[in-house]
């Protein structure tokens, strides 16, 4: 058995290395420097795109702490008029990608959109640049990320220890005084791990920040080699978001310190009640948000969709939908099967740290910009073509550039960690028992792969599948640069309409998205529900 295990290891090392192989083109990239280019992007971009980042990030960060804890909090501890369907309702923007919720802004808010049309003409009031400065980006990201800290800080608050709220009560705390002194302080594990998975996704975003033209370190490397056709100024970029995003991991440890979980429930804690006109506040409060992130673009999008359908559909749609189709449940059978592959030998007795060690690097794509991950394989593929000619051989780009065997090698670096984590968590339910019992009655390690681990973890495979597969179809900028010539996807299309202006046009393929990733999102909460109830 340890020799199975030895082999296993092995596979498992030769599999998350090569998952990893764009971190390590990328960072290679400083070993052979385009100076001349990138001497132009240090003197006269580079400045300006970290400050521009910086400010996106801490303006992003601030908005979705503050919101996303509030709203947490609010939906746990306090009782107020409509609460219980609010409390669901908050999780929904999940199902909007953000270029998408950008564009329906862009078209309502712009100066030529509904808005500002009414307040000049009927309200006399001056219009304004929607795109000047960077605070309605920064509006846009909390709106379409604070769910990533409200899903974590209400699983927090909801774990709490109940003998430390109820004594901060019967001492006569305010809710508010209770609030910061007791359970805000409580949270902070779960605030920092909602901010940094949030603050990864503003640095990743690229939809967002292009169609408000804000010039941020992912627009760059797309100009890069998009405008200047430098691969290695790219490259180099791309390495400076790796470091960013290592920066952020640090920073979240940080700030969750030495805390932890707690395993109480305050389920039992009646909350607290908001009353007359303060319930209808808070109500209001929430109510607001939600209209904001998910009714009124939702609305919006039907509205346009519904006046441009019928000049705009057509078999093209059949094809953007195939070619999703295909991309999306192809990186996801890719992903989840590696990911297997990857969480199986922690079933052995001894794991090396070696092997946990290539493990945490395979799962670090998630961490990384899609960019990154596209123009790490592409600067690869490009040296590796240098190498050949040098020796006399021709180029291989023609031959991997612009091929879906890449892009789902980008996808499968991306989101590899989504599947292993959901994988993972189902393999450590497997209890020793069934292992040792297998192991007497003489059955084979491959065996007891497929008669007890692959059963047992198939609710974590299948709701793996499933996150990973909402991911690929909202994944726009590895999708923009890998892509086949040719070969769009609805992500596409609503990227390359909205930035020409064609709202209406664009609602039609962002309605498609939305519905599948809905459909998606409600199989994975019907497995996560009766998975929990297994358990």
């Amino acid at each position: 058995m340890e020799k199975n295990c030895f082999k296993s290891k092995i596979w498992v090392s030769v599999i998350a290395l090569l998952v990893a192989t764009p971190i390590f083109v990328v960072a290679f990239s400083w070993a052979l420097p385009e100076h001349e280019l990138w001497a132009h992007f240090s003197e006269n971009i580079l400045s300006d795109l970290i400050s521009s980042t910086l400010i996106l990030l801490l303006g992003v960060g601030v908005g979705v702490t503050l919101l996303g804890t509030v709203l947490a909090y609010l939906v746990v501890m306090v009782e107020f008029p409509g609460r219980k369907w609010l409390e669901w309702a908050l999780f929904l923007p999940f199902a909007i990608p953000a270029y998408v919720l950008a564009f329906v802004y862009l078209g309502v808010f712009d100066y030529s959109g509904y808005a500002q049309t009414w307040m000049r003409e009927d309200l006399g009031l001056p219009g304004f640049d929607i795109r000047a400065g960077s605070w309605a980006i920064i509006l846009t990201f909390v709106l379409v990320f604070y769910p990533y800290v409200y899903m974590m800080t209400r699983a927090s608050f909801k774990r709490q220890k109940i003998n430390m709220i109820e004594a901060g009560r019967l001492l006569g705390a305010s809710p508010l005084r209770v609030f910061f002194k007791i359970s805000l302080p409580l949270a902070r594990p779960a605030a920092a791990a909602g901010l940094l998975v949030t603050l990864m996704e503003t640095l990743a975003d690229f939809g967002v920040v292009s169609l408000f033209n804000y010039d941020t370190f992912t627009t760059a490397i797309y100009s890069a080699w998009g405008d200047f056709r430098s691969i290695e100024v790219a490259a180099q970029l791309a390495s400076l978001l790796v470091l960013s995003a290592f920066f952020l991991i640090y920073f979240e440890k940080k700030a969750r310190g030495q805390a932890k979980y707690y395993s109480a429930d305050v389920s039992n804690i009646k909350p607290y009640q908001a009353v007359g006109i303060i319930g209808w506040i808070i109500s209001l409060f929430v109510f607001g948000v939600f209209m904001l992130s998910f009714a009124m673009p939702m609305l919006q999008l039907i509205i346009w969709g519904w006046s441009s359908v019928a000049d705009e559909w057509s078999a093209k749609y059949f094809d953007l939908i195939t070619s999703t189709s295909i991309l999306t449940i192809t990186a996801a059978l890719i992903t989840v099967m590696l990911a297997t592959i990857l969480a199986l030998p922690g079933r052995c007795k001894q794991a090396s740290i070696w092997l946990k060690s290539v493990i945490r690097l395979a799962t670090l794509g998630y961490a990384l910009p899609g960019s990154v991950m596209a123009v790490g394989l592409l600067y690869g593929i490009n040296q590796v073509s240098v190498l050949n000619i040098y020796f006399g051989g021709e180029s291989i780009n023609h031959l991997i550039f612009g091929s879906i065997a890449l892009l789902l090698f980008a996808y499968v670096s991306r989101f590899m960690a989504i599947a292993y984590s959901s994988i993972e968590a189902s393999a450590q339910q497997i209890k020793p028992v069934f292992t040792q019992s297998a192991r007497l009655l003489g059955a084979t390690r491959l065996r007891l792969i497929w008669q007890v681990y692959l059963p047992m973890m198939t609710p974590g495979i299948l709701a793996g599948g499933l996150l990973v597969a909402v991911d690929v179809m909202k994944e726009l900028p590895a999708t923009y640069l890998l892509r086949p010539f040719g070969w769009d996807t609805l992500a596409i299309q609503v990227y390359e309409l909205s930035a020409e202006g064609l709202y209406e046009r664009a609602a039609v393929p962002a309605l498609i998205m939305v519905i599948f990733g809905a459909l998606l999102m409600s199989v994975f909460q019907t497995l996560d529900k009766k998975s929990s109830r297994t358990t």
